[in-house]
């Protein structure tokens, strides 16, 4: 089995549904194939106890299109178009141009917007098939 390099993968969610029902998304900067998430999978099963807790365990990537959940998807996503979700409501589409520990920089329209994590409630990749 080849050993992946879990330096750059990123834990994006965990979530524990109802029944015992793991689900798990993991990502890295150019994407995560099948089968390192594979090998997470594994590598997880191992570190749990079936015999002291049964459950269901779902290791994947976050879809296309799906709002991003932590710092790294910003950063995954320079360069791109995204949309955001005001938490007032409002949506701008624009370039992703810089992200920081505060917030993000997005060009709309030529025009440089500072947007704070604190005021975003959703973002998320716009696919586009040029």
């Amino acid at each position: 089995m080849q050993q992946i390099g879990v330096s750059d993968i990123f834990l994006v969610e965990v979530l524990v549904k109802p029944g015992n029902a793991i689900a798990v998304q993991v990502d890295r900067p150019d994407g995560i194939s099948i089968d390192e998430c594979v090998q997470i999978s594994r590598f997880l099963n191992e570190s749990l106890d079936r015999d002291e807790e049964d459950y269901s365990l779902e290791v994947s990537s976050p879809g296309l299109g799906s709002a991003f959940r932590v710092k790294q998807q910003y950063e995954k996503n320079l360069g791109r178009d995204i949309e955001v979700l005001y938490t007032d409501g409002i949506k701008a589409k624009g370039i992703l141009q810089k992200v920081t520990d505060k917030g993000v920089v997005l060009s709309v329209r030529g025009d440089h917007k500072e947007i704070g994590f604190e005021e975003i409630k959703t973002a998320k990749a716009i696919i586009s098939f040029k």
